[in-house]
């Protein structure tokens, strides 16, 4: 029998988190959540989630099942495998490694002989090693390895993905040791489908970083001949239908305002940063980067084109943009294009307004964007732009606004569109 009160013990409660821990009291472990932000403790406890994957529904079956969340980690000294799950953001351009380090802080306050520690946030290769055993090593003199179990494993957490979730998706594993792969692949095999083991810490930090970043420049790709296209009066969309048909060597990814969220454009900076301390620039990875980062430009561009087509003088000019999340059907806005879209058209002062029924409020440039809430005020606007095809847009007859639609998405609900 188990020394520890608790199976896991989980920092970080966000969108990998809180995921992890419903699906692990659904495997009939005994789960402890600890987030340093107090006002999602308090909602957490009263069974509000701050995610679209996990419903109030289901948040309150998991409390209901013995889900307990705290600000006091305290209780981490009860937990037997511990998981760190906290943000790995990039503070002027290099990687913040921050709450990292006081998330290995807090556990040397309490770590206890037995304990298997498991990061994974976001991080370039070598975290695991360099940053997280070296933290806790300051405070404990419990030996890696022996006394204390460590490993990595890349979360792979698709935000509004139906198909696959925290449970079905292959999860990848490593440890420091023997020992270590050994106990971690033991848990998380009680809560997801298929494991997949790695020789190291550093093999499974890459993991993550080369799947973004085959994303990351894939999109790029698509982008670029986007631009091409328009230039060469080819459609783009078109091509890519039927590229797509092809059975074998070509995978389908399309054009767009360029990227967002945590992940795609966050993920290959911090290949980027890893390589140049070694003297080797990941040039590829780094025109990937620079050609979606100008997208949000080149769209504010083709809308300027339009607009000067018909008469209309950007100044003043009133544009809505459908959707600021950086996918469909969620509410994150983290890094999305729509954000440096909207700093562009107020810049050009253009009157800017969003519609989206997955976000409340929006702030860009410390100022709030105005939300559009009726769609009988369509009409009124000299502009709309199609930013993020949430689910809901397909029930709007855009054949009936009498407004000129920019499609920066290709979406299927819009006809008669000028498209990226």
């Amino acid at each position: 029998m188990s020394k520890f009160k608790y199976d896991l013990g989980i920092i970080g409660l966000g969108y990998v988190g809180l995921p992890l821990a419903v699906y692990s009291i659904d495997a009939g472990l005994k789960v402890f959540g600890y987030d340093i932000n107090s006002e999602k403790v308090i909602k957490l406890n009263q069974g509000v989630s701050p995610i679209e994957d996990i419903s109030d529904k289901t948040l309150n079956l998991s409390i209901d099942s013995g889900l307990i969340f705290s600000d006091d980690s305290k209780s981490l000294r009860d937990c037997e495998h511990i998981v760190i799950s906290v943000p790995t953001p990039l503070t002027d351009f290099k990687p913040d490694l921050s709450y990292v380090i006081n998330a290995a802080q807090e556990i040397a306050k309490n770590v206890v002989k037995g304990q298997i520690i498991i990061l994974e946030s976001t991080t370039y290769p070598g975290t695991t090693l360099e940053i997280l055993i070296p933290e806790i090593q300051k405070i404990s003199d419990l030996k890696p390895g022996e006394d204390i179990f460590f490993g990595y494993s890349p979360e792979r957490i698709d935000p509004g993905n139906k198909e696959w979730n925290f449970k079905n998706t292959p999860k990848v594993v490593s440890g420091i040791n023997d020992d270590s792969l050994s106990k971690i692949k033991s848990f998380y095999e009680k809560i997801i489908d298929t494991v997949v083991v790695v020789s190291g810490t550093k093999e499974a930090e890459m993991v993550k970083l080369l799947e973004n970043t085959y994303r990351q420049v894939n999109i790029a790709l698509i982008n670029e001949l986007a631009i091409l296209c328009n230039m060469l009066e080819i459609d783009i969309w078109e091509v890519v239908e039927a590229a797509k048909t092809k059975p074998f060597g070509f995978e389908s990814f399309r054009p767009g305002p360029g990227v967002g969220g945590h992940c795609i454009p966050i993920d290959p900076k911090y290949l980027s940063f890893k390589t140049r301390q070694i003297g080797k620039p990941v040039r590829f990875v780094e025109l990937a980067q620079e050609i979606n980062n100008s997208m949000p430009a080149y769209v504010v561009n083709r809308i300027i084109e339009r607009m000067n087509v018909l008469e209309k003088p950007m100044k003043n000019s009133k544009i809505l943009i459908f959707g600021v999340a950086y996918k469909k059907d969620i509410s994150d806005t983290r890094e999305s294009p729509a954000l440096d879209i909207i700093e562009n058209f107020k810049s050009k002062g253009v009157e800017i307004s969003f519609y989206d029924p997955f976000v409340d409020s929006l702030i860009v440039d410390n100022k709030e964007v105005n939300k559009e809430t009726s769609q009988e005020n369509f009409e009124e606007y000299d502009m709309l732009l199609m930013h993020t095809p949430h689910s809901e847009f397909s029930s709007i007859n855009f054949s009936k606004i009498n407004v000129p639609i920019f499609d920066a998405t290709g979406s299927e609900f819009i006809d008669d569109a000028e498209r990226i």
